[in-house]
């Protein structure tokens, strides 16, 4: 019975240990964008009333789901898209160039465990993202704006992500 009790000891404070050290990563797709020829369009009326409404969903949120990094892709619509959500929590947006962005899932393992991460970026991207660390293939149609994933990365345990609308 001792060595019964002895492994579930250890194998309790493994669990915690790894929950303590789980990595949240949330990415969202950029908002709508103004019609026109520009390669890089600005968020429309409708992305900035989305960009808001980001910006207060993740407001209500409790202390405990803080964000300690925010990165985007280097696109205006991108960067625009959680730009109120950074001014709102003071925490600065890295701007990843687009031959960097597959990069980045390493560098959130390695420079951002244990944190909260916002990412935004296009929809290729951003699924290439979440299939990177999720290690879940999804699908963001060129209409899913209000597309949202949150992933849990623990270091042991198996991955979860959820699937969400804003």
């Amino acid at each position: 019975m001792p060595v019964v009790l002895m492994a579930l000891a250890v194998v309790v404070g493994v669990w915690l240990l790894d929950a303590r050290g789980n990595t949240v990563v949330v990415v969202v797709r950029d908002a709508e964008v103004e019609t026109g020829d520009s390669p890089d369009p600005n968020l429309s009326l409708a992305g900035r009333e989305r960009a808001a409404r980001l910006a207060r969903v993740w407001g209500q949120s409790t202390s405990s789901t803080k964000l300690d990094a925010i990165f985007a892709i280097d696109t205006r619509r991108a960067q625009q898209t959680i730009a109120p959500l950074a001014e709102a929590i003071a925490v600065p947006i890295n701007v990843v160039p687009s031959a960097n962005w597959s990069e980045l899932a390493d560098r959130i393992r390695r420079d951002h465990r244990g944190q909260v991460v916002l990412v935004a970026g296009q929809p290729q991207q951003a699924a290439a993202l979440v299939a990177a660390l999720a290690k879940e293939d999804v699908v963001i149609a060129e209409s899913d704006y209000d597309a949202m994933f949150v992933m849990f990365l623990p270091r042991i345990a198996r991955n979860r992500l959820l699937s969400w609308r804003y």
